[in-house]
């Protein structure tokens, strides 16, 4: 107890009541609230996932959009697609279906 109040002693002579509001409220600010700096982390942390996310799906969307393009102007990739999807054949065709 001796330690303790000879540490609180030594705090006290070295600062005085304006620097100890100024810690006050800034041990206040930081740590207790709306915005703490463990959910300033946390937004953080969340706006890096959807920045990603972001990316992901304008990269896909680029792709989509050039498959596109291809299906509109090439009837050999829009006869593929139907082929290959959705088991289209040509008259007098026939289809096999392989199952693994």
């Amino acid at each position: 107890m001796g330690k303790a109040i000879e540490i609180f002693h030594f705090i006290k002579s070295r600062l005085n009541k304006y620097w100890i509001a100024v810690i006050f409220f800034v041990i206040i600010t930081f740590f207790v609230g709306e915005s703490t700096i463990a959910k300033r982390f946390s937004y953080n942390r969340q706006i890096k996932q959807l920045e990603s996310e972001i990316e992901y799906y304008t990269k896909q969307k680029d792709e989509n959009e050039q498959k596109l393009k291809d299906l509109h102007s090439d009837n050999e990739s829009l006869e593929k697609l139907a082929r290959e999807q959705y088991q289209m054949t040509k008259e007098n065709e026939e289809l096999f279906l392989i199952k693994d």
